[in-house]
C-alpha cells in the first residue's frame, strides 16, 4: 500500500544571513547554536535542519529557516541503546524461529524450523515444575544472592527460583536473597503500583531484571534447539526471535524490550542485530493461532467457518495484562489477512490480580497475616499463593453451593493468629490451621477481576456489531470459571465463543506462526495514540503560547518552543509498510549523530510536547557518515513506520556526486535510546 511523503517545503531565501518570512516545516535541536560534546566526544545536536534548498544549502552560521527540534534534556549518551543493522551488511539465513512469551506471571517459548511442514514444538520439561499436569510455561520469576556488599548474582529463575528461595528460608539462612516477580509490570510507565517499584533492590533495574531472566529462558532454548539440530548444524544467529508483548504497551516499553534481547546476548552484533528480534503482539499471534486451528477443522468446531468480512473479537487474558482486538477478516486460509476494526484496548486486570484479591481476602480473614509476612516468614507468601494456584485453576469445574476448599496454614502463623484472637477477646475458632473457602469466597475473590474483564470486552462490543467469532486465549483463558462468565454474559450477541486447547499456549505458537508466514503480517491497525516530535516554530503567539516557550533570536523572531509536530493522528488506519517520510539536514560540519525524540499523546492535535496528556517514547539516535561537508552536503530521509507492532525507523543519508548529478544512497545505523 502507498504510503504518504511529508517533505519540508522550500524556504524564503537567506539574504545576508538573515532570515525571512513564516516557518515552514523544518526541524532541528535548538539548544544551542553549535551541538555539543558527548560523553564520547562525538558531537550531537537533537535534531537536524531541514534543508531549505538541497542545491543551496543555509550557510553554517545562520540560523535555519522553520521550526527546529527543540529539548530541554541535558545532552548525554542515551541508555538502553538498541542497534539497527544497515542493510548490506551479510545476514544470516533464518532457520529457526521461537517464540518467547515473556509474561507477568508466567513465561514459555515455542520452536520450529523456518520453513518446511516441520510442526512448532511447545516446550514443557520445565526444571522443578509446581506440579505433576505437564504445563507450557515456568514462572517469571528470580532469585538473586548477595556475593559482596552492593552486588547481587542471579542464583536461579523460573519455578526453581521461588523454591530455592523457600528453601532458604526454611533452613534459616541469613536475608541475603531476593525473589523477585511481577517485575514484567513495571515496565509500564503509568503503574501506581509502589510497593512493587520498591520491592526491586539496588543496584538492580527493571531492565537488569529482565535481561537476567531473557538470558536463562533464551539459552534454554537455545540448547533444546541445539540438541533437536545436533551440535555441529546449530548457528545461533540463524535463530529469528519473536518476543511477543500486550498491544497496550507504549512504544518504549516494547523498545526496552528489544534493548533488553540484545543485552541478554541472545542476538549477535554484526550478523544478527536487532533484525532477529521481532515485536510481536499477543493478540494479533493468538488471532492467527486459532484461525490456523480451525482451518485445521477441529471437531468441537466444525460449525465454526471464517470468510471474508466476518469480524472477530480477541481476548487475550494473561496474567498481567488483558488485550481486547476486533477484527475483520480480509483474506483467509493462505491469504490470511486481517484489518483492525477499533483502536485495541485493554487492562491491567490479568489473572495475578486475582492473587492480589485473594492476599487482600486472606489479610482480613487472619488479622496478624500482613505482619506475619513482614517479620515472620516472609518467605510464607510465596508458599501461600503456590497453595492458592492450585484452587483457582479449578474453580469452576464444581459449583455446588455447600463446596468448599481448604487451604492449610504454617504452624507458626497458626500459633501467631491464636495469640492474636486472645489478645483481642476474639471468639476462638475451632481451628486455627487451616482456612475453609466457600463457593461464596471464591467468587468474591475473582469477581471484581472477573467483572473489569467482562466491562473491557462489553466497551468492544459497543462499537461494533455482528461479532461472528469471539477467541478467548492467555494464561487466564484457562480458568473455568472466567470461561463460563464470559460465556453467561456473551452467548446471545456472539454466535461463537472459542478457547483453544491449551490457551496459556496459543500466544507462542501464533507468533512463530506469523514468523513462518510473512504474508499474515500484513495487518492494517488503528492508531491509539498522535506521534510526533518536538520543534520549535517561529510562530509565537502572544495570549495562547505560555511565556516559558518564548524564544527570541537575534533577528527579533519569535519562536514558540516544545511544539508537537505531528507525523499521524489518533484513528488513522496504518498499513504494516505504510511509510511517512521527512526530510533534515544536519546542524554543522562533521557532526556525528543526530538524535530524535518522539513523543505520543491519546489527543488528536496536541499543541505541546509537555503536560499530562503527552508521554516521551524515547527517541532514536542516528549516526551520520563520515567526512561530509557543506560542499557535499548529505540530505537525511527519515522513513517511520507506525503501522508495524513497534515504531521502525530508517534513515538514508543522500550524496549528489560532484560529477554526473548522480544521487549516491546511504542506509545509516540507527540506536533506540528510552
Amino acid at each position: 500500500m502507498g504510503g504518504f511523503k511529508f517533505m519540508c517545503c522550500a524556504a524564503p531565501k537567506v539574504d545576508e544571513g538573515r532570515e525571512h518570512g513564516l516557518a515552514t516545516y523544518a526541524v532541528e535541536a535548538f539548544r544551542s547554536p553549535t551541538s555539543q560534546q558527548s560523553e564520547s566526544g562525538a558531537r550531537r545536536s537533537r535534531l537536524p535542519s531541514p534543508t531549505p534548498d538541497f542545491q543551496k544549502p543555509v550557510p553554517s552560521p545562520a540560523p535555519s529557516v522553520g521550526p527546529v527540534l527543540s529539548s530541554d534534556k541535558t545532552e548525554e549518551a542515551p541508555t538502553d541503546i538498541i542497534p539497527v543493522p544497515v542493510k548490506g551488511k551479510p545476514q544470516p539465513k533464518v532457520e529457526w524461529v521461537v517464540g518467547l512469551d515473556f509474561g507477568t506471571t508466567f513465561s514459555g517459548f515455542a520452536y520450529a524450523k523456518a520453513t518446511g511442514p516441520e510442526k512448532i514444538n511447545t516446550y514443557y520439561d520445565w526444571p522443578n515444575r509446581s506440579s505433576e499436569k505437564p504445563y507450557c510455561k515456568t514462572l517469571t520469576g528470580i532469585y538473586y544472592t548477595q556475593t559482596g556488599p552492593g552486588k547481587l548474582q542471579c542464583q536461579s529463575w523460573g519455578n526453581l527460583a521461588r523454591s530455592d528461595f523457600m528453601a532458604s528460608r526454611a533452613r534459616g539462612a541469613s536475608p541475603a536473597g531476593f525473589y523477585l516477580s511481577k517485575f514484567k509490570l513495571l515496565l509500564k510507565k503509568d503503574l501506581d503500583d509502589p510497593i512493587l517499584a520498591s520491592s526491586i533492590p539496588p543496584p538492580l533495574t527493571v531492565n537488569t531484571i529482565i535481561t537476567d531472566y531473557l538470558r536463562h529462558i533464551g539459552e534454554l532454548a537455545l540448547q533444546v534447539i541445539k540438541n533437536h539440530e545436533g551440535d555441529a548444524r546449530f548457528r545461533r544467529d540463524a535463530v529469528q526471535w519473536c518476543v511477543t508483548v500486550p498491544s497496550i504497551w507504549d512504544e518504549s516499553s516494547k523498545q526496552q524490550m528489544k534493548a533488553c534481547m540484545v543485552n541478554a546476548g541472545l542476538v549477535c552484533g554484526e550478523t544478527g542485530g536487532i533484525e532477529s528480534v521481532k515485536v510481536v503482539l499477543e493478540p494479533e499471534a493468538a488471532s492467527f493461532h486459532c484461525h490456523q486451528i480451525l482451518q485445521q477443522d477441529m471437531k468441537e468446531q466444525r460449525d465454526v467457518k471464517l470468510h471474508a468480512k466476518d469480524k472477530i473479537l480477541v481476548a487475550d487474558v494473561g496474567g498481567g495484562t488483558v488485550d481486547i482486538v476486533v477484527q475483520e477478516m480480509i483474506g483467509n486460509g493462505d491469504d490470511y489477512r486481517v484489518q483492525e476494526l477499533t483502536e485495541s484496548s485493554g487492562g491491567l486486570c490479568g489473572g495475578t490480580f486475582v492473587d492480589d484479591s485473594f492476599l487482600r481476602f486472606m489479610s482480613k480473614k487472619v488479622g496478624c497475616l500482613d505482619e506475619f509476612l513482614r517479620s515472620g516468614v516472609p518467605s510464607y507468601r510465596s508458599r501461600l499463593l503456590k497453595d492458592w494456584e492450585e484452587i483457582k485453576c479449578g474453580f469452576g469445574h464444581e459449583m455446588r453451593s455447600n463446596a468448599t476448599t481448604e487451604i492449610t496454614l504454617h504452624n507458626r502463623l497458626a500459633a501467631k493468629w491464636e495469640a492474636y484472637d486472645k489478645e483481642r477477646g476474639n471468639q476462638p475458632r475451632e481451628s486455627y490451621t487451616e482456612i475453609e473457602l466457600s463457593q461464596q469466597d471464591l467468587k468474591h475473590i475473582f469477581d471484581p477481576v472477573v467483572d473489569e474483564i467482562i466491562e473491557l470486552i462489553a466497551a468492544q462490543l459497543m462499537h461494533v456489531e455482528d461479532i461472528k467469532v469471539m477467541f478467548v486465549v492467555g494464561g487466564f483463558a484457562g480458568s473455568p470459571y472466567l470461561m463460563q462468565r464470559i460465556r453467561a454474559r456473551f452467548s446471545r450477541e456472539v454466535k461463537h465463543i472459542v478457547s483453544p486447547p491449551n490457551p496459556g499456549s496459543a500466544i507462542i505458537q501464533g507468533a512463530v506462526s506469523l514468523a513462518r508466514n510473512p504474508k499474515a503480517y500484513d495487518v492494517t491497525r488503528i492508531l491509539k495514540k498522535t506521534y510526533g516530535t518536538s520543534v520549535t516554530l517561529l510562530d509565537y503567539k502572544h495570549g495562547v503560547d505560555p511565556s516559558q516557550f518564548l524564544k527570541i533570536d537575534k533577528d527579533g523572531g519569535k519562536w514558540c518552543r516544545n511544539r508537537f509536530d505531528i507525523f499521524v493522528k489518533r484513528g488513522s488506519r496504518i498499513a504494516v509498510n505504510e511509510v511517512i517520510t521527512k526530510e533534515y539536514v544536519p546542524h554543522t560540519d562533521g557532526q556525528t549523530q543526530m538524535l530524535f525524540d518522539l513523543y505520543s499523546s491519546f489527543e488528536q492535535e496536541p499543541r505541546y510536547t509537555e503536560g499530562e496528556n503527552v508521554t516521551n517514547e524515547g527517541g532514536f539516535s542516528v549516526t551520520l557518515p563520515k567526512n561530509y561537508s557543506r560542499d557535499n552536503l548529505p540530505l537525511f530521509k527519515f522513513s517511520m513506520y507506525f503501522g508495524r507492532s513497534s515504531i521502525e525507523l530508517k534513515v538514508e543519508a543522500q550524496f549528489k556526486q560532484i560529477q554526473g548529478e548522480r544521487m549516491r544512497t546511504m542506509e545509516l545505523p540507527v540506536t533506540y535510546y528510552a
